[in-house]
């Protein structure tokens, strides 16, 4: 048996190879070009056992050669933080500590690593897509930020409802006669509405990557408050449900559920999970209230503990909440049990209209109990 331990960066790798006598330990580093890899794969038996660091490249270059070897393990950049072997960094270090802690995994039964799951290309185009999504986003309330403070700044004491509404952007444009402020309000403003374009653009496009998926999403926006795009970031945070042994599981996974840790009668409530993943937790919680709203004793419960909880508290604990409600209807394959037929109907409809305007094929015939 082969242990391997690679350490990718963008350009090139760097790999510890050692037997499980440990009598013998190599270290090769390869360029990222078809000469050299052609080279690596050579190095590669069925034997061989793989661990290598999450970065942005590491899915793609698994499965180059995944089918090569007996397994291909890639860790969760925030557990190796927890396991430092060394404080020496260099390329040839950290490889030698991935195939230790390889070894060690293997042979000696130690779980120190839970591999990450490599995912199927659709699912990995909905990641990259809401990369593209998060930036955006982010530029879009940055270029509010400027313009609202551009007004505050000449007194101008406007609300932000009012400065971007549809029918008030037209006025704003032309509140001022000086011409250094007019200009400045009327680049921002453009900037933007261009913003505004591409975000509309790319939404529209994460919908139409997100068909292959139709059932799920069916499911998941039988919860009134829960949009179509939120749906398909959990899909794509996830991958598929059965992932997780339960809900707790599912729960801590998407960053809502806090570590904790005991010792004698002292109790200590740490951050969330950070070896999760976090686009559902940012897009849920920016729409809490409507669910809070939705359903009258989810609002009676977060009454409750708003009067002696920390709101920050509350509003995690109502995160955890919803995420468990979407992992029972996605777990038992129904619809949630507060549905609202009307609205549900209604994004549906808008969802396939949308697919079918693109030309997309949707799949319709499956079966879901009322």
């Amino acid at each position: 048996m082969q242990f391997v331990g690679i350490d990718l960066h963008t350009n090139r790798f760097t790999c510890c190879y050692l037997n499980e006598d440990g009598k013998e330990k190599t270290m090769r580093t390869f360029e990222l070009s078809p000469e050299d890899l052609k080279g690596f794969y050579k190095t590669l038996t069925r034997d061989t056992i793989v661990l290598i660091e999450a970065t942005v490249n590491t899915f793609d270059f698994a499965k180059l050669f995944r089918h090569a070897v007996q397994e291909v393990i890639i860790a969760n950049t925030y557990q190796l933080k927890n396991i430092n072997l060394s404080d020496k960094k260099t390329d040839k270090v950290d490889a030698d500590k991935l195939a230790r802690m390889l070894k060690l995994q293997v042979l000696g039964g130690e779980k120190l690593i839970v591999g990450v799951t490599i995912p199927p290309k659709e699912i990995s185009d909905l990641r990259s897509l809401f990369a593209s999504y998060r930036i955006i986003r982010k530029q879009i309330t940055q270029t509010k930020n400027r313009i609202h403070s551009l007004l505050k700044e000449n007194l101008y004491p406007f609300i932000k409802e009012y400065i971007f509404g549809k029918k008030t952007r037209k006025a704003i444009r032309s509140i001022s006669q000086d011409q250094i402020l007019s200009f400045r309000i009327n680049f921002w403003m453009d900037s933007l509405e261009r913003l505004e374009s591409s975000f509309g653009i790319l939404e529209e496009r994460i919908k139409i990557a997100g068909a292959p998926f139709m059932k799920e999403i069916d499911i998941l926006s039988s919860l009134s408050s829960l949009s179509v795009i939120t749906a398909l970031a959990i899909i794509a945070d996830i991958i598929d449900v059965s992932r997780f042994r339960n809900s707790k599981k599912f729960a801590s996974y998407l960053r809502s559920a806090p570590r904790v840790e005991s010792s004698n009668e002292h109790t200590i409530i740490k951050s969330t999970n950070k070896a999760g993943r976090k686009l559902s937790i940012t897009l849920l919680s920016q729409s809490l209230n409507h669910f809070r709203d939705s359903n009258k004793k989810l609002n009676a419960w977060y009454g409750r503990l708003s009067i002696y909880k920390k709101k920050g508290v509350v509003r995690m604990a109502l995160c955890r909440r919803v995420f468990t409600e979407i992992y029972q209807v996605l777990k038992k394959n129904e619809y949630h049990r507060f549905i609202n037929p009307r609205l549900h109907g209604k994004k549906m409809l808008e969802y396939k209209n949308l697919l079918e305007r693109n030309n997309i094929v949707f799949q319709e015939n499956y079966q879901i109990p009322a």
